[in-house]
Order: C-alpha cells, then structure tokens, then sequence
C-alpha cells in the first residue's frame, strides 16, 4: 500500500476507533454493535502488521470488515435502540424498585413448599429535578442475549431520584402486565402519568411473569399455564379454570402493594411519609393484566376507578357495581377475516362481549376502539422493530398509538380519580382519525342504588 493510501486508512482506522469508544460511553457498549467491533479489530491487527503488503490480503481484510459493518447496520435496524416518548407532565420521573414479601401467603407456584408469596415492584413517581442517572430499560438479570441491548437503554425516569415535595399526596395507580408479560412492559405510560402527579405501582406477578429478579440474585421464570395463550389447544373451561385461579392471586397481589404503599406513607422518615393517597387509587393492565385491573377494582374500595387495554374479562366485568368505573381501549382490525380455526376463542369472545355489554347497560362506561391496532401496541413492544413481523404492532404508526393511549387513559383517571371534566372524554368523535369512542351512561336504577348505597 503506498504512503498517501496508508494515511488515509490509518486516519479511518483511527476516526472509526474514536467512534466506537465515544458509542461505547456514551450509548453503552450492545450486541448489535459487536460486528463493528470486530471489524475495527480485524483492521487494526492487519493495520499493525509491518511488511504486509499483499493486495489479496488487503482486499480480503477490508471486504470482511465491510461484511461485518453491514451486519451491525442490519442488526441495529432490526432492533433499534429505540427511545420511549418523552413525558408531557409538569414533573420530572424517578423510579426506583421495591422487592416485597407477603408472609400471610403461600405461593403455590413455588417449587419449594410453602414458600411465602414474593413480589417485585417498580414505582414510577413525581420527582423533585435531580442529577440523578437515568434508569435503564430492563435489569441484565431480566433479559435474554437477544434483548440485553436494554440493559444500556435509557429511559426518561431518574433511577431513585427524590420524591416531588410539592403537590401531593399523589394518587396511585396499581399497573399489571399481560399474561407472561413483565412489570416494564408499558414504561411508555408509566412515565407519562408519574409526570401528571400519579405514583404508578407496576407488579411482577412472580411465576406469571416472564421473569423476575429478587435482590438475593434468584431469578424466577414464569412457570404457570400456557392455555390463555394459545386457546385453541384448550377448552373454554379449561382455560376459565386457569384463568380464576390466576386472577385470584393478582388481586390479591394488588391489594397487598397496596397495603404495602399504604404503611410506606404512614412511615414518619421516610421520602414516602404523606406522599401517597392510595385511598384514592386506580388500577390499569394490558390483556389479563387488564382483568385484574378490573377485579380488584370491585374488590377493593380504596381502587376508585379500572381501565382494561385489551383484554378479556371471563367473568371479572360481572363483579363490577355501579360505583366503579371503567375505561376498555380495543383494538379493532377493519374487516378482518374471521379465522376458521379460532372456535375456541371465538366461544371466550362472544361470552365476554356479552358481559361486557350487560355491565355497561347498567353501570356504564367508556369503550373505546382503535381502527388498525393490534394487540401488541398498547405496550412498548410496538416501538422494539420497523418490522411488524418482529414488533407485532398493527398499522397505527407506534408514535401515534402511544399518544392515543397516553391521552385518553390520563384524561381518565384525572377525571375518575381528582374530578377534572376533561372534553375528549365527552366529545362526540375523537380528534384522532383511528379512534371511536363510545359513552354508556348509568342506568337510573343503578344510579340510584349507588346513592342510596352511600
């Protein structure tokens, strides 16, 4: 290679170098990355060899190392480090990650015999403005090699960050994940209500979860049935016994953190100590998550208001009074071909569109459905991949998904939870072209006996 040939190799060599150290500080070193490195490696280990001259070699070093450069560039737009939508509230986010036993509780899932019932917490809260670090997305623990690029992924919530001292106490809302899901599932939302005031309390259903970490270093799998995923392997009723069985213990669950959160704001010396209005509180999940949002808040008469992404009921709507309200966001695919071999899923459909609908009839409600949306994005699953076959979104842009979800389920519990009227709950047609929303008023015996009741 001739002198002038060799500079300039060299300087590309060391601006590639200089590259991949500032990525690696400021971004954190991820697998997607791995065959740029490489490629710098291979590069230098050539670039160090005095005497080599070889045309060949030099022609077979740098197509490897372009090969190599191609891969990080495909890898890196298969899964993006991609960026959660920043918060639109008055407050800064911190977060932090609780770990909790219930002694009372056996936990039947557990391997070893009466273990008591153990369970990972995630708070995301208003935040006094601090230097703290932002968290990450996921722990490493919690993550397979294909996702521990978001151990490095920064969220918009400061790791630990002081409790805002101002504007409180803070309503909590009680957060659950789909059936296999994990607690971090809907950080997109999470952060969006802790910055308009709201402790959001998001659980790992341990041995339903995927997989949860606990601060002694055991990390627990989800272990518990695989029938509510795939339904027409099962049985309606199969699939409504594991169903029960499961929602029992999530409510259950709930009411402990809440409990938990109740004793953490009466604790003098603690940043907790009157920060928390748990009397005043919501519940919210994503599929089965949205079920046990529901249950508990027929259950539990601290839980004032429940919104269900998502999600079947299979029976949990038929506890629900008058006094409790509701909030269903659908997603609803246009003239979408009914699927001959879905007889399973078809039977839960139907029975749960009728309870749905009896429930209300009488007590009323929001409905809201989604043109386009499929069932993945109303968590941050739909900002993971481009392509739809990896994020399994729907055709609604995930930017705008997000901001539909945000909006409404915030406009909700403001008005649910600290009586602000908001108009996008009462409009006719929603400002978002893909939205339909439906108001069902209370029924005048329902209301009635819900005043009487009081």
């Amino acid at each position: 290679m001739s002198g002038p040939l060799r500079r300039i190799g060299w300087f590309f060599l060391t601006v590639s170098l200089v590259v991949a150290v500032a990525q690696g500080v400021l971004e954190g070193a991820h697998w997607q990355l791995l065959p740029a490195y490489a490629a710098i490696g291979l590069l230098c280990v050539v670039a160090l060899r005095r005497g080599v001259e070889s045309r060949r070699l030099q022609i077979v070093t740098i197509s490897v190392a372009l090969l190599f450069t191609a891969a990080t560039v495909v890898f890196s737009f298969l899964l993006p480090m991609f960026r959660l939508p920043q918060p639109t509230g008055p407050y800064p986010v911190g977060t932090t990650i609780l770990y909790f036993k219930d002694s009372a509780r056996t936990d039947d899932a557990s391997p070893v015999a009466g273990s008591p019932r153990e369970l990972m917490v995630q708070l995301w809260y208003p935040a006094e403005p601090s230097d703290n670090r932002f968290a990450t997305y996921r722990q490493q623990r919690e993550t397979e090699p294909i996702s521990s690029y978001q151990t490095v992924l920064p969220t918009n919530s400061r790791l630990n960050a002081p409790v805002a001292g101002v504007g409180g106490p803070f309503p909590v809302i009680l957060f659950n994940h789909a059936w296999h899901g994990r607690r971090t599932n809907d950080t997109f939302l999470t952060e969006e209500l802790a910055s308009h005031g709201y402790v959001v309390a998001s659980i790992d259903h341990t041995y339903n979860a995927s997989v949860v970490s606990f601060p002694d270093g055991r990390v627990i799998h989800e272990n518990t049935s695989h029938e509510i995923d795939d339904p027409e392997s099962s049985t309606p009723v199969r699939i409504r016994t594991a169903w029960d069985k499961e929602l029992e213990k999530w409510t259950v669950d709930q009411q402990f953190i809440l409990d938990r959160l109740e004793a953490m704001d009466r604790s003098a010396g603690t940043p907790w100590f009157g920060r928390l209005e748990t009397n005043m509180s919501g519940a919210i999940g994503h599929s089965f998550g949205g079920a046990a949002a529901t249950q508990v808040c027929a259950e539990d008469r601290r839980v004032r208001a429940a919104v269900n992404m998502d999600g079947w009921f299979l029976g949990a709507i038929r506890v629900r009074g008058p006094s409790q309200p509701l909030l269903v966001i659908d997603a609803s695919e246009p003239n979408a071909p009914p699927d001959p071999r879905a007889k399973v899923e078809e039977l839960l459909d139907a029975s749960d569109l009728a309870d749905l609908e009896a429930s209300f009839h009488k007590y009323g409600g929001y409905l809201l459905l989604v043109r386009g949306a499929a069932h993945e994005d109303f968590t941050d699953q739909a900002l993971v991949s481009p392509l739809r076959m990896i994020s399994h979104r729907g055709t609604v842009p995930a930017e705008q998904m997000q901001k539909i979800v945000r909006t409404y389920v915030l406009a909700f519990f403001d008005k649910m939870l600290r009586g602000k009227d908001s108009w996008i709950l009462r409009a006719n047609s929603s400002p978002y072209a893909e939205v339909s929303i439906e108001e069902w008023p209370v029924a005048l015996n329902s209301a009635s006996a819900a005043i009487g009741a009081k």
